[in-house]
C-alpha cells in the first residue's frame, strides 16, 4: 500500500493539484475520459473465487426500437449489496491504484448478467431501468459510466457513437437534432449496425468499437449512444453495470 506522502507527491507532480489530503485529491477528480478499457480486469482466478451469482433471469422486451415487441436478452439482476457486487466494487476501487482514477468513487446503480439473444439497437444509459422502470435517480446520483465485462470470448462488439444525451431513447434525439452532413459510412453501418433503424445512420458517427474479450473491462460515458454490433453466435454473455457519483 502506498503511503499518504507518496500519494500527495504524485498528486502534485502528475495531476498539478496541490492537494492537502487524499479527500481533497479525490474530490478534484472529474469525469474526463469518455471511454476506456482495462485488460484482464477479471482474471481466471477472479472467476474462480467470485461469489455465486444469485437472482432470477428476466426477459427484456424491446418496447419501441428495431426489435419492437421481441425479446432481445435475458437480464439477471444482482443486488448491489450482494457478495458478488461487493467483489466487483473492490476491484473497481483497486483500479484507482493502477492509474484508472475515474472508477474510485463510483456507486453501482445497477448490475446484471446479460445474456443477449438479439443485438440491441441505438440507445443511451442515462437512466437505469429494469423493464422500463427507473431504478436510480440521475439527479440525485449523477451518472458516470456504463461498464461491460464480457464473460465469454466471441466475435462480439459494442459500438459507441460520438453523440449523446441525458435521456435514453434515440428517437427523442432525432426530434431535436438535424441529420449530419458527414455520418457513419454505409459500409460500417451495414457491417455493424444493420439491425438498427436505417434512418438513425444519418445522425451518428462512430467513436469507438469495443471488441469483446473475456475479463476485459470496457467503460463509456452513460450519455453516449451505443448499440451492439450484429452477431450470430450464442451465447453472448457479460457483466453489465451502471455507475454514478451517488
Amino acid at each position: 500500500m502506498w503511503e499518504v506522502a507518496t500519494l500527495l507527491k504524485l498528486s502534485e507532480s502528475c495531476l498539478n493539484f496541490p492537494a492537502k489530503n487524499i479527500r481533497e485529491l479525490l474530490d478534484s477528480m472529474v469525469m474526463d475520459e469518455k471511454t476506456f478499457q482495462i485488460e484482464n480486469f477479471l482474471t481466471d482466478t477472479d472467476f474462480t473465487i467470485m461469489a455465486k451469482v444469485e437472482g432470477s433471469e428476466e426477459h427484456f422486451f424491446d418496447v419501441q426500437g428495431a426489435w419492437k415487441g421481441k425479446v432481445t436478452s435475458t437480464q439477471q439482476w444482482i443486488s448491489v449489496e450482494s457478495n458478488f457486487a461487493e467483489f466487483i466494487k473492490n476491484k473497481l476501487n483497486a483500479a484507482w491504484w493502477c492509474g484508472v482514477r475515474v472508477l474510485k468513487r463510483n456507486t453501482i446503480d445497477g448490475i446484471q448478467i446479460l445474456r443477449a439473444k438479439n443485438p440491441y439497437d441505438v440507445h443511451s444509459d442515462w437512466v437505469v431501468t429494469n423493464n422500463q422502470v427507473p431504478i436510480a435517480d440521475p439527479v440525485a446520483s449523477p451518472p458516470t459510466y456504463t461498464v461491460v465485462i464480457p464473460l465469454l470470448d466471441g466475435d462480439y462488439k459494442t459500438i459507441v457513437f460520438d453523440q449523446g444525451a441525458k435521456y435514453n431513447n434515440f428517437s427523442d434525439y432525432k426530434k431535436l437534432h438535424p441529420e449530419l452532413k458527414e455520418y457513419c459510412t454505409d459500409y460500417d453501418w451495414n457491417k455493424y449496425c444493420g439491425h438498427c433503424v436505417k434512418e438513425d445512420q444519418k445522425y451518428l458517427t462512430i467513436k469507438e468499437i469495443f471488441h469483446w474479450k473475456r475479463g476485459t473491462l470496457f467503460a463509456f460515458d452513460r450519455r453516449l449512444f451505443h448499440c451492439s454490433a450484429n452477431f450470430s453466435e450464442l451465447p453472448k454473455k457479460a457483466i453489465v453495470m451502471w455507475l454514478s457519483r451517488g
